[in-house]
């Protein structure tokens, strides 16, 4: 982890680690340190092509993203990463390899994923290893890349020591035989391949360093007897709130918290009043984020589920209030120490997905919106809801929680200690954090994010340049090419010669491409880019040998059959796509050559940034439309 203090320096360390690296970053800190400010900032400034992904639907929702299973189409269950025969052995466990095989991803999901530069996980602590393995094998398979996560990078936002993943104890007895623990660092592409651990540490939720300091010794199991007997001062069971509080008690149960509000609504004298959200296009009932009729009397004690988007903000996630008049569609919301009641306004919720457009930018396009006021009944949440929510003032009853994390969860939701009342004593059992997250805690230190910053920008630089020689292109289009009917349908035993040839030299140019490009990362890794002439001088070599073999073994290959006459229509489409792949050709020499010049010259090495976003356009470049490249392959042709 950071061991740099300044917020400011690490949110902008991180967003350069986005911007100027693959490196692929676990983002960390205590609750109230920014986490998701510095998200939001990242998806407003990042150039890269993005997905934003949750482990449910609520937190995909609140993070502005979709889930990871709607994404990848996953199916519901876990997923074993071992033998196929030990994992069909029980019911809703899905081996990763059948999943590999079962996947049939639409043509526009295909390109997304292909397309995809960066997919930033948020909640990461409630995703289970066995989804991030899944989901790895998914792209390496589908962009045909081995590099982790099919070269995507990643960034994981999260803190592990609040609420844990969930995972069925019939599903994790077969899972426990590969993971040692459900979270997310234990799925072997993590381990294999680590992350950089960037811890954010300035709690901006609590300022009183007593109640600050009681946190952290919580969160690192090194609460002792004196700041435990401080916590436990706050313990009174018998607190009754004075009139016109707003404490709103934390339990560890669904069911009780449901109770207590509807036991508290029935009390209050007077009518129900039920409001109807209104639902527009493709909204999942499960993850509303309040009830479709919200029931409410006068007097209720309610809760803001969002924060005031309004200039003169007047409530936040988590504000308690009480409903003190409905006319008709107005409410209004009083809150203790102010004067001015709230006239409460509906507010809407999007929900998303994402596509690659036309010009294979991906774009996030909004599929449904729901529209309701902003509060639910609130004498009561569990510690799950919680989460994320900051409260001026709080009853914890967390003496029946069961989750590692939950406890701390509870007391991080409020700002002050003073603004603590427990129902219960807190012992140091309840508050004890797992020992596997505490142990991969300590492995990420980290003595200088600069330092590493500047290593992984050199590496990126090198990523960015071997990948200009990738054959990716040109072994997808071979294969629309070979799994063509016109062309399977094919006796004619030249013609089925020809394609063969084709395939054996595409597939060892591949071959010869993948060994330059670990060549060129090696280089760097041992000389770093101190001097990039190297660099240049083999990246050279390369050019030439590949320019030719692509020549001699592909295109004039393919020349052969595109100035032959066509005699009929199967001869045209024959010629068409011939035509298409030849250009596929012609732009892999395009690229690598366009990319050699540029690593040419030493002016181009001079501004690192320059430097990427010169390779980053290259990369990005397409083809001329198929018409006008082959109206200008006609022209040369004959």
């Amino acid at each position: 982890m950071s061991t740099v203090d300044s917020a400011n320096e690490i949110f902008d360390n991180v967003i350069s680690f986005i911007e100027y690296t693959n490196q692929s970053i676990f983002l960390t800190g205590k609750a109230g340190t920014g986490k998701t400010t510095l998200l939001r900032k990242i998806k407003e400034t990042t150039a890269k092509k993005t997905v934003i992904v949750a482990p449910t639907g609520v937190a995909a929702m609140n993070a502005k993203g979709v889930t990871i299973n709607s994404l990848f189409q996953l199916p519901p269950g876990s997923f074993f990463p071992g033998d196929v025969n030990l994992a069909s052995l029980r019911a809703g466990v899905v081996s990763i390899k059948s999943l590999l095989t079962e996947i049939n991803y639409s043509k526009e999901r295909k390109t997304l994923l292909m397309e995809l530069e960066l997919m930033i996980i948020d909640e990461v602590s409630m995703v289970r290893c066995d989804v991030i393995d899944a989901v790895d094998a998914i792209l390496r398979m589908v962009r045909k890349n081995d590099a982790p996560f099919g070269g995507v990078q990643l960034l994981l936002i999260g803190d592990l020591f609040q609420l844990p993943p969930v995972t069925k104890r019939e599903d994790w007895e077969l899972l426990s035989k590969i993971y040692p623990s459900p979270y997310f660092f234990e799925a072997t592409v993590v381990k294999q391949n680590p992350l950089l651990q960037v811890e954010l540490k300035q709690v901006f939720r609590q300022t009183e360093p007593e109640f600050v300091d009681i946190l952290n010794d919580i969160r690192n199991n090194q609460i002792g007897e004196e700041r435990l007997a401080i916590l436990n001062q706050r313990f009174d069971p018998l607190f009754k709130q004075a009139e016109g509080s707003n404490h709103i008690i934390i339990t560890s149960h669904n069911a009780e918290a449901n109770t207590i509000n509807n036991e508290k609504a029935d009390e209050l004298e007077g009518e129900d009043f039920v409001f109807e959200g209104q639902v527009e296009g493709t909204f999942s009932p499960q993850v509303l984020p309040v009830e479709q009729s919200l029931r409410l009397k006068i007097g209720a004690q309610v809760m803001f589920i969002k924060n005031d988007t309004g200039d003169d903000r007047k409530f936040y996630n988590g504000k308690i209030g009480k409903v003190k008049s409905i006319l008709g569609e107005e409410i209004y919301i009083s809150f203790p120490d102010e004067e001015e009641d709230l006239l409460l306004e509906r507010s809407s919720w999007q929900s998303f997905e994402y596509k690659a457009n036309e010009n294979n930018a991906i774009v996030q396009q909004q599929v449904g919106e729901f529209f309701q006021f902003p509060i639910k009944l609130a004498w009561a949440v569990t510690i799950h809801k919680s989460q994320g929510l900051t409260f001026d003032s709080a009853i914890i009853d967390a003496g029946n929680s069961f989750v590692s994390g939950q406890v701390y969860v509870a007391l991080s939701r409020v700002r002050t200690l003073n603004g603590l009342i427990l129902r219960s004593k807190i012992n140091k059992e309840s508050l004890r954090s797992n020992i596997e997250v505490l142990n991969y805690m300590k492995l990420g230190n980290v003595d200088s994010l600069t330092d590493f910053l500047a290593a992984a920008q050199e590496r990126y630089i090198i990523h960015l340049f071997s990948s200009t020689f990738s054959f990716n292109e040109l072994t997808d289009s071979f294969e629309k090419l070979s799994a063509d009917h016109e062309v399977m349908k094919s006796t004619d035993p030249e013609f089925r010669s020809m394609i063969g040839n084709l395939s054996r030299s595409i597939e060892a140019l591949q071959g010869v491409s993948i060994k330059f490009q670990s060549q060129l990362r090696q280089l760097q890794k041992e000389h770093g880019l101190k001097d990039p002439m190297s660099i240049h001088t083999r990246m050279d070599a390369a050019y030439n040998y590949f320019a030719k073999e692509l020549t001699l073994q592909v295109i004039n290959l393919l020349n052969k059959h595109i100035r032959t006459k066509p005699k009929n229509k199967s001869d045209q489409k024959l010629v068409a796509l011939f035509t298409q792949h030849r250009l596929v050709a012609d732009h892999k020499i395009f690229k690598i050559r366009a990319a050699t010049e540029i690593a040419g010259k030493a002016a181009n090495w001079e501004n690192q940034h320059e430097l990427m976003k010169k390779i980053q356009e290259l990369l990005k470049k397409k083809m001329n439309s198929p018409g006008a490249a082959q109206n200008a392959t006609t022209m040369q042709l004959f």
